[in-house]
C-alpha cells in the first residue's frame, strides 16, 4: 500500500447546550477540518487503486500522468499551507468578519471540473519525485500541517483575508477549504484516469 494512513490530528468537539440559529447559505460555515480529512480519505482511496504501470501512463498528449497529478497536489498543498501560516496569519485582522463569498461557493468552485483551470508554473509537475510513496508522504505531511492550522487557528483564520486568483478575497479558513476542494477535484481526475472511462474529462 503506497498511501499509508497517518492521521495525527484529533477531532475537536465542543458541547453546545442549544442548537445554533439557522444561517443563510451565504453565511453558513463549512467544517473545514472535516472537509480536509474527508478529501484526504478520498484521495487515499483512489490512490490505492492505481496499478504500478498506471503511474507513468499519459492518457493523452498534454495530460498529466497519475504521478504528475500527485506531484501537483503536493506542490499546491505546501504552497497554500506556507502562505496561510507564514503570510496570511501574520496580516492584520479585519474589522468586518462578514463573509465576502460563501464557503459553499468556494468549495463548489474548487471541485468544479467542468471548467479547466490553468496551474501556475511553479505548481506544475516536472518530476521532482520519482517514487509514488515519497510524493504521497509529502502530501500527507502538508495536509497534517493544514489540519493543525484549521483546528488551532480557526478564529484567527476567519479574521484574515487575502485575494485568491480565481475567487477574489478569501479568509484564511476558506483558503484551506479551497485546498480540500482542490484535492477532491484531482482525486476525481485521478479516478477517471485509472478507471479509463471513455468520454470522461481529465481536465486539470
Amino acid at each position: 500500500m503506497w498511501y499509508a494512513a497517518s492521521d495525527t490530528i484529533e477531532s475537536v468537539t465542543t458541547a453546545t447546550p442549544e442548537p445554533p440559529a439557522p444561517r443563510s447559505a451565504a453565511t453558513a460555515r463549512i467544517d473545514v477540518p472535516l472537509r480536509l480529512r474527508t478529501s484526504r480519505d478520498r484521495l487515499r482511496e483512489v490512490v490505492r487503486g492505481v496499478s504500478p504501470e498506471a503511474w507513468t501512463t499519459r492518457p493523452a498528449d498534454g495530460r498529466w500522468t497519475a504521478c504528475e497529478i500527485l506531484e501537483h497536489l503536493a506542490l499546491a498543498e505546501w504552497s497554500v499551507v506556507e502562505f496561510v501560516r507564514g503570510t496570511l496569519l501574520t496580516a492584520p485582522r479585519v474589522a468586518d468578519l462578514r463573509p465576502r463569498i460563501a464557503d459553499a461557493e468556494v468549495l463548489r468552485a474548487a471541485t468544479d471540473r467542468t471548467v479547466r483551470l490553468e496551474s501556475p508554473e511553479r505548481l506544475r509537475p516536472i518530476g521532482r519525485w520519482s517514487r509514488p510513496g515519497v510524493v504521497c508522504a509529502s502530501i500527507d505531511a502538508a495536509r497534517d500541517a493544514a489540519l493543525v492550522l484549521a483546528v488551532r487557528s480557526a478564529d484567527a483564520l476567519r479574521a484574515r483575508v487575502a485575494p485568491h486568483p480565481q475567487l477574489g478575497m478569501l479568509d484564511g479558513a476558506q483558503w484551506l477549504l479551497f485546498l480540500a476542494g482542490h484535492t477532491e477535484r484531482h482525486a476525481a481526475q485521478l479516478q477517471a484516469l485509472v478507471g479509463g472511462r471513455r468520454g470522461a474529462s481529465l481536465a486539470a
